[in-house]
């Protein structure tokens, strides 16, 4: 695999099968012109060329060796045994051979190496460097002569197993043996152990089995469990951190000199302990229960020291039992209830052994100890010189004038004489540190930058991101010298030196600090003058004069960035690596960019531009204010740095801006607008398309419609109305015919028949043209016109008895022809019942329910008749069942001789039956 640090992706180069015993399928050496050199099990060296084959492959012989050799204890457990130089590689072939491959003629030898076993190998392009089990030697490559130089028992008097050894850049050795580090010279002549700051080996146990030492000159440990690295003076800055606890933001820290710990107070209530290496000398932090915010420590005598916890007031630490308990402040309530209300700093300051000066939101009290308990507090403001005014920190100078800042930006100096002075930070800017330089002036730390005060509270000097700083936001000052006239601020965006003259030199994260945001006033020094400071991962520590020997490895930094003159987060979810994604209307763009280097940011050379937007390269040594209205579309900041005195050297960085186009211009939205207008004019077509057919089809429906009503009006005619013209016109034929050759009796008779047909004539005519006539006839309009019919034939036979049985529960809404199908063959069922059956009773039903549209049941206990499977020859029943088909119903005629008979036309809604039993 290659790795490509530009983008942090790999690419696969080699690709091998692996055998099912295979150790090492394949083990790269080293990279020339020719291709990629490895060992392979069971072929030996093969070199590889870029497309991955492998055209080149040494003897046979050497497979044997290779395969022998990957299967060794050295190889199987982490050694350095593989080196090389422009010339040749070095391989350890056995326990005391060293086989030469030259890489030019591809031709091998080997160098015996007696006496000792080889554990570790280094080489440049005269010698190379052996660790054995005994000590250190190297052979000279031009004629294979051994020089011994230093054994091994001048360091310790134990057995050495593991060593390893490293070229440093200055030409100097690393060498471990077992847990240690030491420093020699080509020569093997012995320079340094490197330790701890606290003169411990970097191991307490275990043993290093390489030492690796980067472009950077960072020294990294691989060890029997984990890797380490070692700061040198490229990195000078350290990390404390607590790396199994997931609270690191550390907002307090105070350095004990007596014992040279350090404590730091966590977000989360916890409290840490560190060496002055930066070692935990807790397996845990300690951790008050039900606490949150450790604001300030101060040590209050040996083994006690004073915690400040937002919320909870003042407790006291005791070190050697690590126990953390409650102050009893009910002595000075006054002073209990201030320093409950301390929410997010609090800054203290020994004045003596006994006297510790303390802030709270309202005032600055002096507090005096006994016996590691409160004795006595006093505010040190007057009620009406701090009235209306929230405190945030305080500094008691040299001189014995305290200097209290406030949230407003206004600074109370009380002098020692007790006259008040008010100094009003430029713009009110919220007062956050303060400290005292070597001539007495005092640096005020603000949210624009620092403001520089001689002793009589004249500003003399104000720095701020105009004048180099990274960032305003001042959290925390320290010295930087013996001499106290320079500082180091931590700030929002890494940490800066800042000189009495205002010259500024900027750390940023990538060269080592935990991260670029730091914590109020979570700042410490030792007597040696290392600084620590507290952020939101951890402590970053430094000693100050180590950063004059670091070479400049300078980073390019977007230091402020203005989006539709709006201050744009740089820490925002929009903003992925080297890249920052912006919506269609964030298209004004103004950024400010500053090298993070040991030189002054206008001390470089910029050179920038935005491709896509331009060709040509823009030219400043002040990159700030640069503006850009863009268009929607993907733009690289391309930007180039370079210190003045080292023009050579050059520095680049590029920021990927894409602005996305408003969305009706997305190709997405293009798409699904295209395919919605597509749908809608299908829809409208078919639509009409779908309209003209159903018109067609309901033209067609109304002319069969029309024809079928024709034909079934003229067999209404034909069938009942003409059978009774047909019989009155012969019955007046008959008559006429027939005149004075029958009684009178008779000849009434008879006229009495013909005019009973033209009154049912007449009310057919009446009910055909009642359904003719309605558009719909709803289902209880029906039911009233059967109840009125069944009642007017019931005159014909009074002594029958009548039950008509109504219920309906669903409206149905019948069609004129429906409507009249139905009538019929209910007046035909209820005709037959009165005049045929003999009835002495008929009941009538109608109903409708969710599982019926309508049913109608006309029932009697006349003398029934005997059922067939079909009416072919009875006309009245099978024009019934005729009528009712038409209508969607269906007919069910039950009857048995002597039992009546049951005629039911049912039309169902959606669930299928077979009919009444």
């Amino acid at each position: 695999m290659e790795y490509s640090t530009e983008n942090n992706s790999f690419k696969k180069l080699i690709t091998v099968a692996t055998g099912v015993k295979f150790r090492y399928a394949l083990m790269p050496v080293k990279q020339t012109n020719e291709g990629t050199w490895c060992f392979e099990e069971k072929k030996g060296i093969v070199i590889y060329n870029k497309s991955g084959v492998a055209p080149i492959q040494f003897p046979s012989t050497q497979t044997a060796n290779v395969e022998d050799m990957l299967r060794t204890e050295g190889y199987n457990i982490t050694r350095k045994l593989i080196v090389s130089n422009d010339h040749f590689i070095f391989l350890r072939a056995s326990l005391n051979k060293i086989l030469q491959i030259d890489i030019s003629t591809h031709q091998a030898k080997r160098i015996e190496y007696p006496d000792s076993c080889i554990i570790g190998m280094e080489c440049d392009n005269n010698k190379i460097f052996v660790a054995s089990t005994d000590g250190l030697a190297y052979i000279n490559i031009s004629d294979g002569i051994i020089s011994k130089k230093y054994l091994y028992r001048l360091l310790n008097d134990y057995p050495v197993t593991r060593s390893s050894i490293d070229l440093s850049g200055d030409h100097h050795l690393l060498v471990t043996v077992e847990k240690h580090l030491f420093e020699f010279d080509t020569a093997f002549i012995y320079q340094k152990e490197i330790v701890s700051l606290n003169h411990e080996p970097l191991l307490n146990d275990g043993y290093i089995q390489i030492v690796y030492e980067d472009p950077f000159r960072r020294i990294w440990l691989l060890t029997h469990e984990d890797i380490k690295r070692i700061q040198n003076a490229e990195t000078p800055f350290a990390h404390f951190i607590y790396p199994k606890e997931k609270d690191n933001f550390v907002k307090c820290i105070y350095y004990d000199k007596n014992k040279n710990i350090l404590l730091a107070g966590a977000y989360a209530g916890l409290i840490q302990l560190y060496d002055s290496s930066g070692n935990a000398l807790w397996d845990k932090p300690l951790v008050g229960k039900g606490l949150k915010g450790i604001l300030s420590i101060e040590k209050v005598s040996d083994d006690h020291y004073l915690v400040v916890v937002e919320g909870k007031g003042l407790y006291m630490l005791r070190l050697h039992e690590k126990q953390l308990n409650r102050l009893d402040l009910s002595s000075v309530l006054t002073f209990q209830s201030e320093i409950l209300k301390n929410s997010y700093s609090s800054n203290l300051q020994r004045i003596d052994d006994s006297t510790i000066f303390i802030c709270t939101n309202s005032n600055v009290f002096q507090c005096h100890f006994q016996k590691n308990q409160i004795s006595s507090t006093q505010p040190l403001l007057k009620p009406t010189q701090v009235n209306g005014y929230t405190v945030s920190c305080f500094i008691y100078a040299s001189n014995k004038s305290l200097w209290v800042s406030t949230v407003s930006g206004v600074i109370l100096k009380l002098d020692a004489p007790g006259s008040l002075k008010k100094i009003y930070i430029p713009e009110n800017y919220v007062v956050r540190c303060m400290a005292e330089d070597g001539t007495h002036n005092i640096w005020v730390g603000t949210e624009r930058g620092v403001f520089i005060y001689n002793a009589s509270g004249e500003l003399i000097k104000h720095v701020n991101r105009e004048s180099g700083l990274l960032s305003d936001f001042i959290y925390a000052l320290q010295p930087a010298d013996s001499s106290s006239n320079n500082f180091f601020a931590s700030t929002n965006f890494g940490l800066s030196f800042i000189s009495k003259e205002g010259k500024i030199k900027n750390y940023t994260r990538e060269l080592g600090l935990q991260e670029n945001e730091f914590n109020t006033q979570s700042s410490a020094i030792s007597p040696a003058g290392k600084l620590f400071f507290g952020g939101i991962n951890g402590i970053t520590a430094f000693d100050p004069a180590a950063l004059s020997d670091v070479g400049d490895s300078s980073l390019i930094n977007i230091t402020h960035l203005v989006v539709n003159d709006s201050l744009y987060s740089l820490y925002g979810s929009e903003w992925k690596g080297d890249s920052i994604r912006l919506a269609y209307n964030q298209n004004h763009i103004q950024f400010d960019i500053a090298a993070t280097g040991l030189l002054d940011p206008d001390e470089y050379l910029y050179k920038y531009r935005m491709n896509g937007f331009e060709k040509s390269w823009q030219s400043t040594h002040q990159a700030t204010g640069i503006r850009y209205t863009l268009e929607p579309g993907t733009y690289v900041l391309e930007i180039n740095c370079s210190p003045e005195l080292f023009s050579k050297t050059v520095f680049k960085k590029k920021l990927i801006i894409i602005i996305y186009p408003p969305f009706w211009k997305t190709w997405w939205f293009i798409f699904v607008s295209i395919l919605a207008a597509a749908m809608v004019i299908f829809g409208v077509c078919y639509y009409i398309v779908l309209q003209r057919f159903q018109m067609k089809s309901r033209r067609l429906e109304i002319k069969q419609q029309l024809v079928n009503e024709r034909e079934r009006i003229s067999r209404e005619l034909h069938d009942n109305i003409g059978s009774q013209l047909s019989y009155i016109s012969n019955n007046i034929d008959w008559l006429a015919e027939t005149q004075g050759s029958f009684s009178k009796e008779e000849e009434t008779k008879r006229l009495a028949i013909v005019n009973d047909t033209a009154k049912n004539l007449v009310s057919d005519l009446r009910e055909t043209i009642w359904a003719m006539k309605k558009e719909s006839i709803m289902l209880d309009e029906l039911a009233d016109k059967l109840k009125s019919f069944l009642q007017s034939q019931c005159i014909l036979r009074p002594q029958m008895d009548v039950v008509i049985t109504e219920n309906i529960r669903k409206s149905y809404s019948f069609s004129p022809t429906e409507a009249l199908n139905i009538f019929r063959t209910c007046q035909e069922a209820i005709v037959n019942s009165i005049r045929h059956s003999q009835a002495e009773k008929i009941c009538f039903t109608i109903q409708s329910d969710p599982e019926e549209d309508f049913s109608f049941i006309i029932e009697d206990n006349g003398k029934g008749f005997v059922q067939q499977k079909n009416y072919k020859d009875h006309y009245g029943l099978e024009n019934m069942m005729h009528r009712a088909e038409e209508s969607g119903a269906t007919l069910f005629i039950n009857s048995e001789p002597g039992k009546g008979t049951k005629v039911s036309i049912i039309k169902l809604s959606h669930i299928k039956g077979k009919g009444p039993a």
